[in-house]
């Protein structure tokens, strides 16, 4: 093995063992026992540490990944002044480490993947298999047992009430959580598949598929159809940025309006559990825009919205919302509770721009849809869950490097076509550069 050959290895190594670290991270069982938190997400830390010194950086990237990232310097800089011009520095210790993590998965993983390709395949292939073997124990649960090989594991038994089945997060905490990676590990299988072949992915697939129904998710199975949906669509719906959003945004809005249609389907209502709504998410969103119009600027505290649900526990668990103690549910709302809407209209250009770059005309078709997939993912997740930029959450962490890899998406394009042809070449050999993008007509 030559040395570039083992430098390789060495990142896809460093790479999966974040990955895997993530994934403990966010079980039920290091979730319930905080003397584990600390040390994994150091060791998720000193993950990415050693990619970023292993990665060779082609003269010019750094200054161009820097000023890509704009939209990140400009959050940090208002979330800094926030938290402490205006907080008196409250939660630093939880400031830092969403940064340190935040600049690690929208900038620095995004990179590695856009300078080699093949760490890119690598890692969507890792995150299928490992997606699928996660499926597993939510199997079990599913069943109403609660534990898997010595394993606890968390088990929602109120859904059977609806579904027939015990809704199950597997090794997750939540199952909305599980929901989220099981649909992640479904778009991964399905890039793994069609650039493979490999029947294996299908297996994948499948058993994530299987997840994410045990798992009974109402946010991800929503973010799925909704990028199944734009597979479909005509190019156009997703080449223009005001029709993919005016589309996007009435495709979250439908079906609320036929509600009543959707409660009569056999089957849907149970499922889907719609006689319950929002699950108290409507009360606790309009208490958070009660909270919001005290302190529309400055906002309550970086983390206050766990103490303010807290406050408010008894009256929102009436209404059938189980987050109080935690956060609104709703990552937008809880952003603008916690630090304003200054600040959350700043961390709204971390999703815009990366929804705008990725409508844009490329040589490398799977990989955007891969891309595309993962952000309406993301977006519809977190409308109803909290999933930041930033954060050890393996959830979290993939809805972070996607959305980074959309933002450096036109640098892709526009690196081949300034770096003289020679040198191009010599890059593209080396694997830089995507040296084995797909270069297939635009979807």
């Amino acid at each position: 093995m030559n040395a570039d050959s083992l430098r390789r290895t060495l990142i896809f190594l460093a790479l999966a063992a974040a990955l895997v670290a993530s994934v403990v991270y966010d079980s039920y069982y290091v979730q319930t026992n905080a003397e584990f938190q600390v040390p994994i997400a150091g060791l998720i830390a000193a993950s990415f540490a050693a990619v970023f010194f292993l990665q060779q950086y082609p003269e010019r990237t750094i200054q161009t990944v820097l000023l890509a990232g704009w939209p990140l310097h400009l959050f940090t800089l208002v979330f800094f002044w926030a938290c402490f011009a205006i907080h008196r520095g409250s939660g630093i210790g939880q400031f830092v480490s969403y940064t340190v993590f935040a600049y690690a998965t929208y900038l620095l993983v995004p990179l590695v993947f856009l300078l080699d390709h093949r760490q890119f395949v690598a890692f969507v292939k890792a995150v299928a298999v490992v997606s699928a073997l996660l499926a597993v124990p939510s199997f079990v649960g599913s069943a109403g047992i609660e534990s898997f090989l010595g394993v606890p594991l968390r088990v929602k038994f109120s859904y059977a009430e609806f579904s027939g089945i015990a809704a199950s997060a597997g090794l997750f905490e939540h199952a909305e959580g599980h929901a989220f990676q099981m649909a992640i590990g479904m778009f991964c299988s399905w890039y793994a598949w069609r650039r493979t072949g490999n029947l294996w992915y299908i297996a994948c697939l499948l058993l994530s598929f299987g997840g994410l129904v045990v798992a009974q998710g109402r946010a991800a199975i929503f973010g799925v159809v909704l990028a199944g949906l734009f597979m479909v669509l005509p190019r156009i719906f997703r080449r223009s940025f005001p029709l993919f959003a005016v589309t996007t945004t009435l495709v979250l809005i439908a079906p609320y309006l036929v509600l009543t249609q959707l409660a009569a389907l056999p089957g849907i209502s149970g499922y889907f559990r719609l006689e319950r709504g929002l699950s108290g998410r409507g009360e606790a969103w309009r208490y958070a825009i009660d909270l919001i119009e005290e302190k529309p600027w400055t906002g309550h505290g970086f983390l206050a919205s766990s103490k303010l649900t807290e406050d408010q526990k008894k009256e929102l668990r009436k209404s059938g919302f189980s987050g109080a103690g935690t956060t609104f549910h709703n990552t937008y709302l809880s952003k603008a509770v916690d630090l304003g809407l200054i600040v959350t209209a700043v961390y709204c250009l971390l999703y815009l721009i990366p929804f705008i770059h990725v409508c844009r005309p490329t040589s490398f078709p799977l990989e955007q849809i891969l891309v595309r997939s993962m952000l309406l993912l993301t977006l519809t997740t977190s409308i109803y869950r909290d999933y930041n930029i930033g954060g050890v959450r393996s959830t979290a962490m993939m809805g972070a490097i996607f959305f980074g890899i959309a933002n450096l998406w036109p640098w892709v394009n526009a690196w081949h076509e300034a770096v003289p042809a020679v040198e191009r070449r010599k890059w593209m050999a080396d694997g830089i550069l995507g040296g084995q993008w797909r270069t297939e007509p635009s979807s």
